[in-house]
């Protein structure tokens, strides 16, 4: 069976991911957390629509009354909960990954994401056959509009790659309801034409698109609409923690911005802007869901993780939001004339992602070597800063046989030095640790 994870249920359908599986995450959420009231929503995979009768006919089998959202995004099942005080929600997604993946995302009330040790891990089927069902439009969409107010977007121009997902249901209509021209490539619902993760990779035609009819800026999203790419006037690719730093400019100029929650590989970009303005940083581990915990308990305003551009603003959803990104970046574009005018006065640095084939229980005699080193942070795995203008995260996967090693530096030349030499290290220390 697909593992169960703090992102939720994902796996390969048909090979480690079936039916029973599906069954059987679901009765448990139920039977863990006692709700009576759920909403569902599912993204454009093949497998979706599958997955989506499975789910409402056990809900409905343990008397739980159903908001059918069909074909919707992520963000929008996260809103409907909050909004409408329901007790949870389900997400048939597996997010950015491959096509030939599907899964589950779990929510409870107040609209956050469930950890897995909240579960009980017991299937006691009711079967009452009591509950009700409901399809309804969500409401996510007016309330964007809302949020952003009814004097819309003047003069902006916005390319779109809703690559084939949930966006292409409903995005370019919120633009074009706030005055944007728009401008979009795989807008067909559940035509895979690019790898569902937007990366650097499947982006050259919605770069020859931005160039082509001279557009502003660029957004790429993935299936459910969770994540966000952003691309430049130029067609160029910013990286994920200026997305980041987007959301965080967006509410600093709306409000006096006090504290925020990033994870501890968000770029130090975004950590000396948030020094500059005097706000307090609440470092958290990799991940979504670690991120919202210290947003709740800290009484954070915002938080994200920088290595992905997730963006969270609690004021208006309890996860990652593409959506909400994109149209706080296009009001940005259009306040500052582009994204470089955006990020003039940001200290830009590089980052390089490895992974270190190798079991993940070698990461004990990697601790082991570094910890004892000066100027070392243990949140989540080591993170060593050996001067202001640079660190090295290790950490040990939790979804795949490796260990991530993450460096950032002032250049490319010293972060491929610093991958090098402590790539070469942890290889050496797991060498000599089979001996």
């Amino acid at each position: 069976m697909a593992g169960l994870t703090i992102s939720g249920l994902r796996g390969i359908i048909g090979e480690d991911l079936f039916a029973n599986d599906i069954l059987e995450v679901v009765y448990n959420f139920v039977d863990s957390t006692g709700i009576k009231s759920c909403v569902v929503g599912r993204d454009t995979r093949s497998t979706s629509d599958m997955i989506h009768q499975i789910v409402i006919s056990c809900l409905l089998s343990e008397g739980c009354n159903i908001v059918d959202l069909g074909i919707t995004s992520t963000p929008s099942v996260f809103r409907h909960v909050k909004k409408n005080d329901l007790d949870g929600g389900i997400c048939i997604t597996s997010s950015h990954n491959p096509k030939e993946w599907n899964g589950l995302k779990l929510i409870i009330r107040p609209g956050r994401i469930i950890k897995p040790e909240e579960l009980k891990n017991q299937n006691n089927m009711n079967n009452s056959f009591t509950g009700t069902r409901r399809e309804l439009e969500t409401c996510y969409y007016d309330d964007l509009i809302e949020f952003f107010g009814n004097d819309g977007f003047h003069g902006l121009k916005v390319a779109m790659d809703l690559g084939g997902g949930a966006a292409c249901e409903f995005v370019r209509e919120i633009f074009v309801r706030l005055g944007v021209s728009v401008y979009t490539i795989n807008d067909t619902s559940g035509s895979f034409n690019r790898t569902i993760d937007p990366t650097e990779d499947s982006l050259e035609s919605l770069s020859k698109l931005i160039v082509d009819n001279e557009c502003n800026v660029g957004f790429a999203f993935d299936a459910d609409v969770d994540r966000l790419v952003i691309l430049n006037e130029k067609g160029e690719k910013i990286p994920p923690d200026f997305s980041l730093l987007a959301g965080i400019k967006y509410v600093e100029q709306k409000f006096k911005l006090d504290k925020a929650a990033i994870s501890i590989d968000s770029s130090l970009s975004i950590i000396n802007y948030l020094e500059k303005i005097n706000c307090k940083i609440v470092t958290t581990p990799v991940g979504e869901i670690s991120v919202l915990e210290k947003i709740q308990s800290e009484g954070c305003q915002l938080g994200g993780e920088g290595s992905s551009g997730g963006f969270i603003y609690p004021e208006f959803n309890l996860c990652r939001d593409g959506i909400l990104l994109a149209l706080m970046v296009s009001r940005l574009v259009e306040m500052n004339g582009n994204i470089e005018n955006l990020f003039r006065d940001i200290e830009k640095f590089i980052q390089r992602r490895i992974k270190i084939k190798t079991d993940p229980k070698n990461f004990i005699f990697v601790k082991e070597k570094f910890e004892k080193m000066q100027n070392v942070t243990l949140i989540d795995g080591i993170k060593i800063s050996p001067n202001e203008d640079s660190w090295i995260l290790i950490r040990p996967s939790n979804t795949e046989k490796c260990i991530r090693l993450s460096v950032e530096a002032k250049n490319d030349n010293e972060a491929l030095e610093l991958i090098e030499k402590y790539e070469n290290q942890i290889n050496e220390i797991i060498k000599n640790s089979r001996h």
